[in-house]
Parts: C-alpha cells; structure tokens; sequence
C-alpha cells in the first residue's frame, strides 16, 4: 500500500482545505512533518484514520464526536461541511477515497453526532465501489484491527510496557488488539461457534437419556453439569458488560480528573498564595505598629542633646560632691585619730609617753583640722538629690527613630511589592480556575479510585466465575466420556453429535495455541531483528517473547534485563511494532506521531535508518523539542522525499505550508 495524496476540509484546527502530497520514490519515501504541540500534527493522522474508518480518536483512543472535528472557526461562520480524501495504491489498484460530514437540513447548530449526514465513496481504478461493499474493501486493503499499528501514535508507547506485567487489565486489552491483527480471533471465532453447537447438542443428548432407562442419573448430572455452566456464562457476560461499562466510566473520570489536574495544581496554589497574602498582611500590621511606636516616642530624640548636656553637668556636681564627701570624711578621721592621742598621751605605736612639745604639735595640728573640717558643709543630701535627678533624666533617651523608621518603611515597601505581586498571582489562579467546580473535581477524584477498586474486583469475579466453569465443563468431559463408554448409548445420534463437536473443541482450541505460538516466535524474530538495528547496545542478545507478548531485553549471559531506561522501554516497544506490522501484513506505509519524545540522538539515528528501510513510506509528525531540522537529519536526509510545516494562525486554526530542509 502506498498513499499518493490527502486533503482535507475544516478537519480540526485546518479551516478550508489543506493537502498533503506523500513521496512516491522507494528511495525518498520519507515525509516529515514539523510542528509544534497543540498545532495539528494528531490532528493529520486522526484525518487519514477518520477517512479510512469513519472515527477520529483522542486519549485513551476514546472517540471524538463528529461536532468536535469541525473547525470552530468554520462553524463560527456556519460552515460545518467536513471532507477528508484519500489518494493511494494497494495490491496493483489505484484507489481514491472520500468521506464527507454535513449539517443536517432541519439542524442550526450540531451539538451530537446524529445532527450530521454522512458519506463515502470509494473508486477503484477509476470504477465506483458500491456503497454496501466500500467498508468491505477497505478491510481488504488496511483492516482496522491493524491501524494501531502504522497510524501510530507514539505518546501510546508506554502502553506496551504493561505487556510484561502478568494479569494486567490494560496488558490483556493490547493482547487481544494484538492477536486480532494476526488472525487469532478468525480461529477464537469459529471455537465459540463450535461450543455454542456442543452446548445445543448436550442439551439434546440429555433430553434422549432420560429416556433411556438406567442412564436417568448421568442424564441428571449432565444436565446440572450444563445448567451450572449456563449459568455461569450468563454471569460471565453480566460480568463482561459490567467490566466494559466501569472501564469506560473510569477511563473518563481518568481524563477529566486529568485534564483537571491543573485546576487542583492551580487551587493548591491560589491556597499556598492565600496563606501567603495572610502572613504579608499580619506583617504590614505589625510594621504598622511599630512605627506608630516609634513616632510617638521621636520627641525623646529631639531631647537627647539638651538632656545629655545637663546629665553631664549633673555627673560633673556628682563627682565635685562625693570628692567633698571623701574629703570630709578623711579629715573626721584625722580629727577623732588626733582627739585620741591627745587623751591616751601615748604613741599608739611604740607606746611611748609623748612629751609636752609632741603634745604642743598634735594640739595645732588638730585645731587646723577641726577648722577645716567645720569649713565643709555636709554635702549627703545634696548627692542624693543630684543622683536622684540623674536616674530620672536617665530614662528619658533617644530611640534612633529615624534610622529605625528608614528601617520599618523600608520593610513595609518590601511587602506592599510582594503583596501586589501576590495579589496579581491570585487574581490570574481565580481566572484560572474560574467555572470550575473543585469540589465537583474532588467527588470525580474520589469516583476515580472507586471505580479503580471495582474495575479490580470486577476482574477478579471474572477470574474466579472463568476457573470455576473450566472446573465445570472438565467435569462435563468426564461424564461425557463415561456416557460415550456405555455401549447402548454409544450409538445415540446426540451422543455421536456431542463427541464430534467435543473433538472439533479441542481441535479449535489446539489450533489457536499452536497459531499463537507461531505467530509469537514470528513476531520475536521480526522484533528481534528491528531490536538489533535500533538499539546502540550492541552486546545484548536480544529480545525474548512472552505470553502477552511483551518483550524482554536479554543480556550476553542470557539473563533477562530487569531496570530499563524509559529509552530502552521505547526501543523495545518500536522493535514490537515493527515485528507485528511485518508479521500482520505486507510492507506499507507507517504514520507516527511524537515517537522520539524519550531517545537519545543515537537511538533517534538508528530509527530514522532502519524503519523507512522496511516501510513503503514512513511519515514523521515531529515537533521541534524531538527533531532539530538544520542538524537532526543528516542520517536520512537522502531518504526525504517532502516536508511540510504547521503553522499556527490563531489558537484554533492552523496551516499546511510545504517546506525544504
């Protein structure tokens, strides 16, 4: 299969038409695609997926309504006409497909899919295909069971690392998308039949030993043995549908709680500035105050020289006084020392009797110092009287209000700035957060993990309601068997019905297992080739296969490797694309979106070097963050054969312009 050319028509963020033309040459087979997120690039692949399958799919592959892929600048000037057309070759026929949406006659403005018209048409070599054979046709030429795999979305990558987790749910799901690709559910298919058969005929067969006398109780327990597992097959679909309802329940609360996870960010944050805003303002107060403190105490400062003169004079008088003070109490000393030798008429050190001239001396001595002393008032009170209005003045002191004012306003300019700033961040996390609901978001995150727990103990019903009727319908087996030994049964017309679809069964069930195993060890070869040519590790072994088909680095001793980067992950999850959509169909062209958003330049090399090498056109929707077009494609820059560019016009339209390297 090779595509020649695709235009479109109001097809999401392109308003009008937009046309790609896909290289044609085996040697140029290369198409790159540039743009940034949010710009379109999806938006291509949904295009070719909606004109082959008539859907367009979002996250979770969920389908987007018909209304939702018009462009809304379109619908804004009531055009709501959608086109994709689809030129391509397959299996030597030249084909030109076209499916188109319109509104409905009686319909304003379309708010559901139902308020469209829809159509297809389909040429083959110039020769219209009719209407009731068109989707028959394009299931020949690119089954939708295998779209996945070369309409590829490469942000979905990480979806087959759960391949290697054992009993996984979403394991299971990429299991059986995998294993429909390949052709198993053609055999799981005519099994169920055959069991639908053998249920019908057990049922006779019972019906015909109840009349056989002697067989009454095996008729019994056969039918039992049936009813049991009837109903547990009615459980079983009960079971199913409940499972498929709750996945689809939680994979939308998923995506809802996903996309609100900004509002919960943005309210998690508007709280913190809150707190935040709280706190500035309790310091603004507290500034405040302190500066009413200090200006009602700045008078002191205007003192503070004048007062600290007359402490100063008041410390000088102080000190004259307690001088005073010394002295008179030195000469009260000498006065009472003298009175006393002049009363004891003895030296009070070497005891001896002084005479009447030392008498005469100490006389004269005494009257001079008695003399002065009465000259010195009694200056006590006078002291306490100064040191009393020295300790008063003492309180009354400067406080450095200007410095410590400059200090406060300085403080409070600081936070006003940072309360504005503060201010504007809650005003844009209110806008942001506007028409949101959070307590709404709150319940959904709590529904979330509800569903969660129940789409497990939904799944574990499944298993044990499943073990148990395999424990039955071997039980059936046995009784079958025993009733096919009974040689007046033996010829039975049900009998001999029940045993061939008995036998054809277990032919179904054998074929499946052994197409399962070949189409593993096909797809590990395949894998494992792709593996070696992608990988810069070159001293691994290579890649091993599981049940699920999950696959597993092995290293030079054979052991499996059990930490990988989210590189390898991705080099391992290519190799596996790559081993199906060679093993599920002939070369064709692959279309991948964003599939470089975790390698390294060497792996990204590898990529670009092998897989146009096994793909009739590999198309690559990059953006800039993944490949840089002056220096990032040097590896392949022979191989390209076109290059287009999104151009953003406005947050909801885009252009396609062609572009050069």
């Amino acid at each position: 299969m090779k595509l020649h050319s695709l235009t479109a028509h109001n097809f999401m963020p392109y308003k009008g038409k937009i046309e790609l033309t896909f290289p044609q040459d085996e040697q140029r087979n290369v198409m790159i695609v540039f743009g940034d997120n949010m710009r379109g690039k999806t938006s291509l692949l949904n295009a070719i997926r909606w004109a082959f399958y008539g859907e367009a799919v979002g996250r979770h592959s969920h389908p987007i309504p018909l209304q939702e892929i018009v462009n809304k600048d379109a619908a804004l000037v009531d055009d709501w006409r959608v086109e994709v057309h689809i030129k391509f070759d397959a299996n030597g026929h030249a084909y030109d497909l076209r499916r188109v949406a319109e509104r409905r006659q009686m319909v304003a403005t379309p708010s559901r899919p139902e308020d469209f018209t829809r159509s297809i048409h389909l040429t083959r070599d110039g020769s219209a295909v009719s209407g009731d054979q068109v989707e028959a046709e394009i299931g020949l030429i690119a089954p939708k069971q295998i779209s996945r795999f070369f309409l590829f979305d490469g942000e979905l990558l990480q979806e087959y690392e759960t391949l290697l987790i054992e009993d996984s749910q979403q394991g299971q799901q990429i299991k059986e998308a995998i294993e429909q690709v390949l052709g198993v559910p053609a055999l799981t298919n005519g099994r169920v039949d055959i069991q639908t058969i053998l249920k019908q005929a057990q049922k006779r067969q019972n019906a015909d030993l109840k009349q056989i006398a002697g067989l009454e109780k095996q008729a019994e327990r056969q039918a039992e043995l049936t009813g049991k597992i009837d109903a547990i097959d009615r459980d079983l679909e009960n079971l199913n549908a409940k499972l498929k309802k709750v996945r689809e329940e939680r994979t939308t609360l998923d995506d809802e709680v996903e996309a609100a996870q900004s509002v919960i960010g943005a309210k998690a944050k508007l709280d913190a500035k809150l707190g935040e805003q709280k706190t500035l303002l309790d310091d603004c107060e507290r500034k405040e105050a302190e500066r009413l403190d200090l200006l009602s105490g700045a008078w002191k400062d205007l003192l503070e020289t004048q007062i600290q003169i007359r402490r100063n004079q008041l410390e000088r008088e102080r000190r004259e006084l307690m001088e005073s003070i010394k002295k008179r109490s030195g000469l009260a000393q000498k006065v009472s020392d003298l009175q006393q030798l002049l009363h004891t008429r003895e030296c009070p050190t070497c005891e001896q009797v002084l005479s009447d001239e030392r008498r005469s001396q100490i006389g004269e001595a005494l009257g001079k110092a008695e003399a002065e002393l009465q000259s010195i008032d009694d200056s006590s009170a006078a002291l306490q009287e100064i040191s009393g209005q020295i300790d008063a003045i003492s309180k009354i002191r400067g406080i450095n209000a200007r410095d410590r004012l400059r200090q406060v306003e300085k403080d409070l300019q600081g936070y006003h700035v940072r309360l504005t700033q503060i201010e504007n961040d809650i005003e844009k996390l209110r806008d942001e957060i506007a028409g949101y609901d959070t307590a709404e978001i709150a319940r959904k995150r709590v529904l979330l993990a509800e569903k969660t727990r129940e789409e497990g103990r939904l799944q574990g019903d499944i298993k044990d309601q499943s073990a148990e009727r395999k424990k039955l319908v071997d039980e059936l087996a046995v009784s079958q068997k025993a009733i096919e030994g009974l040689t007046k049964d033996r010829t039975q017309r049900s009998t001999v019905k029940v045993s061939l679809c008995s036998d054809l069964e277990r032919v179904f069930s054998q074929s499946i297992e052994q197409l399962r195993d070949k189409l593993r060890k096909r797809v590990e070869e395949l894998a494992n080739d792709a593996f070696r040519h992608m990988t810069t590790q070159k001293s691994y072994r290579g890649l091993e296969i599981n049940n699920n088909y999950g696959l597993q680095i092995v290293d030079s001793s054979g052991r499996h490797v059990a930490v990988r980067s989210a590189g390898a992950e991705q080099i391992v999850a290519l190799s596996l694309i790559d081993g199906l959509n060679r093993t599920g169909r002939a070369a064709g062209p692959v279309i991948m979106d964003t599939p470089f958003g975790r390698l390294d330049l060497n792996h990204r090399d590898n990529i670009l070097s092998y897989l146009p090498s096994v793909t009739s056109q590999f198309v690559l929707l990059v953006h800039s963050g993944e490949i840089r077009k002056e220096t990032d494609l040097a590896v392949i820059a022979e191989r390209v054969g076109a290059v287009y560019e999104i151009k953003e016009i406005s947050s909801t339209q885009s252009r396609l312009e062609r572009a050069t390297l």
